[in-house]
């Protein structure tokens, strides 16, 4: 059977949408179905028709990425990918995906971005695992915080949806623009945030937005949670879901756990998509009452365009690396190439000096955000250090600080 890629139209997003329901092994109520179609691109939209039947489906949001260095690119987030089970092993998903990256290198992207259902798909098209997280629970009756250390002195404030709706994405573009591995959100998901579907509530309460201000009108910190109400045994024993918190001083962020951990009727407070290293945990009396529950990932990142990605970021120390790069399905970043950064700009360019190091695409991906060390990508045998010292060196350039974090799911 001859299978066409193509993008859909709005009237074909029913079809879309139940095919990938199929996929994950979802049921959505027609409210979810039509909040997902919002903020949808059609125009990068991509379906496989076997026929006049959808079989596949994929799609990409125009995102900004900000980079260690603060400084951000575009990228393409590839999303809603699925193939139906009856056409698996045909090539399509490998199609698909060579038709985005044609999409993205034509709008002058150099990246492409996703968050894998699967972490053992997306490496064999040169995806690297660039952001991690962690999930924690507390029980706020151990959070006591160290003597001397004490929240801002600022006031914190329950947002109204209104307030919030003007309040809130001006609040996530600074804190966004300064945290490595976060990327834009689109008008459609804070429409969704403010509106909060009964559909995204997941069996808890509306939500709770909460902001922190250093002085009237500047919100310094926000949190957003939900809480499920339990009464076991006639005792309250509430559990409250945090989805974000962000402290743009270390007085807004103590400020909101200080909130969070005083929360009456609450046993349990659980924390979702927060760094690995969690500065929190520092402030509390008792540091071993914060469990971490999971540790993910979350943005996989494809270098597309390498010389102008690596070029885009800038590096905590100068110096420069020449790099040997293998890259299967994009000959043109196949090659030597010697990167020379620091801080306050970076070149890349071909070159035929002997290299320092030699990696895939898929782990200089990985490494892009400053997140895994190269030294420890060589430790797993995925880089090879060819001149003495080459790997200490690429850890000083490309480390970041703050560790990348992505909180976007898209």
């Amino acid at each position: 059977m001859d299978i066409e890629i193509r993008p859909i139209a709005a009237e074909q997003w029913a079809e879309f949408a139940r095919v990938m329901g199929i996929v994950f092994g979802e049921s959505h109520s027609d409210e979810e179905v039509a909040d997902h179609q919002r903020g949808f691109e059609f125009d990068r939209s991509m379906a496989a028709f076997d026929g006049d039947r959808i079989v596949a489906t994929g799609g990409a949001d125009s995102l900004e990425l900000t980079l260690p260095g603060l400084t951000s690119i575009p990228v393409g987030g590839l999303t809603a990918i699925s193939v139906l089970p009856t056409h698996r092993r045909r090539g399509i998903l490998r199609a698909m995906i060579l038709r985005h990256f044609e999409d993205v290198e034509a709008r002058g992207e150099p990246v492409s971005a996703l968050g894998a259902s699967e972490s053992v798909i997306y490496g064999r098209f040169g995806y690297g695992m660039a952001t991690m997280f962690a999930d924690y629970e507390i029980d706020p009756r151990h959070g006591a915080f160290l003597p001397g250390i004490a929240p801002g002195a600022g006031r914190l404030r329950i947002l109204e949806p209104e307030e919030a709706a003007k309040v809130l994405p001006a609040f996530y573009e600074r804190y966004h623009r300064g945290q490595p591995g976060e990327v834009s959100r689109k008008p459609a998901w804070w429409d969704r945030h403010v509106r909060d579907p009964e559909w995204a509530r997941d069996g808890f309460s509306s939500k709770v937005d909460v902001v922190y201000e250093s002085e009237p009108g500047r919100v310094d910190g926000w949190v957003s949670y939900r809480t499920q109400e339990r009464w076991p045994d006639g005792f309250p024993g509430n559990l409250a879901k945090v989805r974000m918190l962000v402290g743009l001083t270390p007085e807004a962020d103590a400020a909101l756990w200080r909130y969070l951990l005083d929360l009456d009727l609450v046993t349990t407070v659980r924390l979702i998509d927060r760094p690995v290293d969690e500065p929190a945990r520092w402030r509390l009396a008792d540091p071993r009452r914060l469990r971490t529950t999971h540790v993910g990932d979350q943005l996989w990142v494809r270098l597309l365009d390498l010389p102008a990605a690596l070029a885009a970021r800038r590096y905590a120390t100068e110096g420069a690396l020449v790099l040997e790069v293998t890259d299967a399905l994009r000959p043109r970043n196949q090659g030597r190439w010697r990167l020379e950064g620091g801080p306050d700009g970076a070149a890349c360019e071909p070159t035929r000096a002997e290299p320092d190091l030699a990696l895939d695409v898929a782990t200089l991906g990985a490494a892009y955000l400053g997140g895994p060390r190269l030294a420890v990508l060589a430790r797993a045998g995925r880089v090879a250090e060819l001149a003495p010292g080459a790997l200490a060196r690429a850890d000083r350039m490309l480390v970041s600080d703050p560790s990348p974090l992505c909180t976007t799911h898209f």
